[in-house]
């Protein structure tokens, strides 16, 4: 992310454009998708790359239960005891081997070829260039030489303003992927705005009593994010569907006050679940920018500082930037943060957490 000084005037401007961006999605209809179930598949099968991720877990099931005949690319072949899986054909194999892919696609007869590819470190360079490109683009190729009848690249909502490392891969394989530039293959791309466990990192700190961070006045940008069961039957939806192919979709979840929220409301919604008081851990952006700015300057001279300096611009990144796309789906930001409440949580905050390597995230829900 560049480098870049807030004012308070900046921080009011966007604190007003946030409230009337609410005022308009909770005062409107999204028309733009019909939530539900549409086509049925009758045995296609249809290879998921990045399918044991977050998103993958839901979307294998969603497949088999429409009629479809999911295979997974895996690196171990363990997770065919794992429920969500009982029902797909589990190749073992690394998605950022050429060889892999192509085996892996060229194993059956292919109908759809669908990418979930997400590195898993997204403040390494080297681990993004290899995921979030190279391991596609084989998806792709293998797509093109054995005449796979669909691609569906999951990309990022955030390619609208590729600020990190990972959108910039994303946006650079959907322009290759849109030009043809490794041959011809018909394609679908959704743009997902975020998911439930991003909104809901610091939910265990509410939980144990401690603050939860706002930068200012918490208002800097809105998200509507989106089940990943809903996503699920949403990319379901697109499979060898003629409506999808050539076509960009951008998708979000429901357009309630439940669910589309900014920085500070999702916090709301923490301390209400919790039946706390809220407590506000106040950050000026232009502190925050200072910081960045100050540390960008020293990891030019200390390369251990990079993955720091991006988990500053990270945070800022998803405190200032909208996420707000046509509504698809049922299940709300809410709902999801209420299955936590039974849930333990590992003592000390998400950030202290995250230093030790201690997973941040509710993706187990």
């Amino acid at each position: 992310m560049a480098y870049s000084t807030i004012t308070n005037l900046d921080a009011a401007a966007a604190q007003k454009h946030s409230h009337e961006l609410l005022q308009r999605v909770l005062s409107a209809d999204s028309s733009t998708y019909v939530t539900g179930p549409v086509g049925q598949g009758n045995g296609e099968r249809v290879l998921v790359l990045g399918g044991t991720g977050y998103i993958g877990r839901a979307l294998v099931p969603e497949l088999a239960r429409r009629g479809y005949r999911p295979a997974v690319l895996a690196r171990n072949g363990e997770v065919k005891n794992e429920e969500p899986y009982a029902d797909a054909e589990v190749i073992v194999g690394d998605a950022t081997k050429a060889a892999d892919v192509t085996a892996a696609v060229a194993a059956a007869p292919t109908a759809v070829v669908i990418s979930l590819l997400s590195g898993r470190k997204p403040n390494d360079a080297e681990d993004c260039r290899q995921v979030d490109h190279e391991a596609v683009v084989h998806g792709i190729r293998a797509a093109v030489a054995n005449d796979v009848q669909q691609f569906i690249h999951i990309s990022d909502y955030g390619v609208y303003r590729p600020e990190l490392i990972p959108q910039v891969y994303k946006i650079q394989v959907e322009g290759e992927l849109i030009g043809q530039h490794h041959g011809y293959v018909p394609w679908t791309i959704i743009r997902p705005t975020a998911y439930f466990p991003y909104l809901s990192v610091a939910f265990g700190d509410v939980k144990q009593g401690l603050a939860y961070r706002i930068y200012d006045h918490g208002e800097w940008n809105v998200v509507n994010p989106i089940a990943r069961e809903d996503l699920a039957e949403f990319i379901v939806n697109q499979v060898l569907n003629d409506d999808a192919i050539g076509r960009i979709l951008p998708v979000g979840g429901p357009w309630t006050a439940d669910n589309t929220v900014t920085l500070k409301g999702a916090g709301e919604l923490m301390f209400e679940i919790n039946g706390k008081q809220p407590q506000w851990e106040v950050i000026t952006m232009a502190g925050w920018d200072k910081k960045i700015g100050r540390l960008t300057r020293l990891s030019k001279l200390t390369k251990q500082l990079k993955p720091v300096v991006f988990y500053l611009e990270a945070a800022k990144y998803w405190s200032v930037v909208d996420h707000v796309a046509p509504a698809y789906g049922t299940r709300t930001l809410k709902g999801f943060m209420e299955k936590l409440v039974d849930r333990d949580f590992p003592t000390g905050s998400y950030r202290e957490r995250m230093r030790s390597g201690t997973n941040v995230m509710p993706t187990d829900v």
